[in-house]
């Protein structure tokens, strides 16, 4: 992480603590899924108890935390599928392919981490700002696409970024619910229907 020079010592230190306590909590996720404790990731952080708490009063809050990291992690993405000469289509498939190589390295940290996306819905004082965003992400996608003619203009294309993200976090769910759901093939369906549905009608 590249922190401003302008931080303190007592700042820059804080900012290293924070994010060993994120280090820790990917790699105990990753390893034993949410079932990893408190003390646990204190531990491998190397800090106490208490001083977790300093950063996070909950495990929850941890989580969210994480959930913030995973949405710079998309924007960082759609950056990288931005400055390649690709389709609206192909940036579509290879964005919901992305999240499939990401479990496949840490399944049991984004199965804790997108249990987030339950609390969004439960939660709209919490979901709003995250939806804006990443709807907002999803619409940078499009809009390369839309100048050039590869994106169907008979309906707004906030709607359709808000289309893609339905699927998108629909597909997640189904993937939580069961655990023999097979996510590559039905995150490949499903990157295939949200392209096929975008592509200009006659």
């Amino acid at each position: 992480m590249n922190e401003p020079t302008t931080l303190g010592r007592r700042e820059r230190n804080k900012l290293q603590t924070r994010g060993r306590l994120l280090t820790a909590a990917r790699e105990l996720f990753a390893a034993r899924g949410v079932g990893a404790t408190v003390e646990e990731i204190a531990d491998r952080a190397g800090v106490s108890r208490a001083t977790f708490f300093n950063y996070f009063p909950t495990k929850d809050d941890l989580l969210a935390a994480l959930h913030a990291d995973n949405m710079d992690s998309l924007s960082a993405t759609i950056d990288r599928l931005l400055a390649q000469d690709l389709t609206t289509e192909a940036r579509i498939l290879e964005l919901f392919a992305d999240f499939v190589h990401a479990t496949e390295e840490l399944p049991g940290y984004l199965r804790a981490v997108t249990g987030e996306l339950e609390r969004d819905l439960a939660s709209p004082e919490i979901s709003v700002e995250r939806t804006e965003r990443f709807t907002a992400e999803l619409l940078r996608i499009l809009e390369p696409g839309i100048e050039r003619g590869e994106v169907r203009s008979d309906y707004p294309p906030r709607f359709l970024a808000q289309m893609i993200a339905a699927v998108y976090i629909s597909t997640i769910r189904y993937w939580r619910q069961d655990a023999n759901y097979d996510l590559a093939d039905g995150f490949h369906m499903a990157a295939t229907y949200v392209a096929e549905t975008l592509t200009p009608h006659p």
